[in-house]
């Protein structure tokens, strides 16, 4: 609604277009533009290394757009381009972990009080060796904008741990991310033993066909903020089923 009253529309109309699901005439380019706009800021100031200007344009974003719209359309795609532009030696060292660990804090306080209220559970972890762990920040907070408790045990979390704050907890669902498929493969055992427990869904580049096949898991193959709608959705309706009569 902010997003389409900047835009020119009544409180209002941008009511009744947001519950109609109507386009908004003449505010879905302007609105567009914002966020092209905003992004653009966000990436000019982590390239500079203005933190203070990178936060206002996360802040601009976030009081303008949801916070899904903000992950989804603005950070993730940032996040695709500083590895591409890694890879390439476009970016230096410095440029890559200033980014990576200002949207890292700025995600964490999103998170905050994530493991609270009444909702279902879920117990998200990166493998062992793995420390790539935006994406699966990304994911948990979108989850707990659907309700859900996260458990977030982060970075090179042993399955062991997982196990046994997964037998604490009572999930409805374990998360394990990684980006290398071999680290699927080495801790499959482990991993199956897991499945066992508590369904077990994989995450990340290294989350193929064949990882899910070893380890008796599933694959979240979408985006974090994709992903956390379609978790929600299966097990939402999974307790619908289990209600009926």
């Amino acid at each position: 609604m902010q997003s389409l009253v900047s835009g020119g529309l009544a409180a209002a109309q941008a009511a009744r277009l947001i519950l109609s699901r109507e386009p908004a005439p003449g505010t879905v380019s302007a609105s567009a533009t914002i966020l092209d706009e905003e992004a653009g800021n966000l990436t000019a100031s982590l390239d500079r290394l203005d933190e203070q200007a990178a936060n206002t344009a996360l802040d601009r974003l976030l009081s303008a757009y949801t916070v899904e719209m903000v992950l989804q359309d603005v950070v993730l795609p940032y996040l695709h381009r500083l590895g591409e532009r890694w890879e390439a030696d476009e970016i230096s060292v410095a440029q890559e972990h200033f980014a990576s660990n200002l949207l890292r804090g700025r995600l964490l306080g999103l998170a905050q009080g994530w493991g609270q209220g009444q909702g279902q559970g879920a117990v998200l972890a990166c493998l062992p060796g793995e420390h790539h762990e935006l994406g699966l920040l990304v994911f948990g907070v979108a989850l707990r904008r659907r309700g859900w408790r996260i458990t977030y045990l982060g970075t090179n979390s042993p399955i062991g741990a997982v196990a046994d704050i997964a037998r604490s907890v009572l999930p409805a669902v374990v998360v394990l991310l990684s980006i290398n498929p071999d680290n699927f493969l080495d801790h499959a055992r482990q991993i199956e033993q897991l499945a066992k427990q508590v369904p077990v869904v994989i995450a990340g580049t290294g989350a193929t066909a064949e990882a899910a096949r070893q380890t008796q898991t599933r694959v979240l193959d979408q985006d974090p903020v994709s992903a956390a709608e379609t978790i929600d959705r299966d097990h939402s309706a999974r307790g619908d089923e289990r209600r009926q009569p």
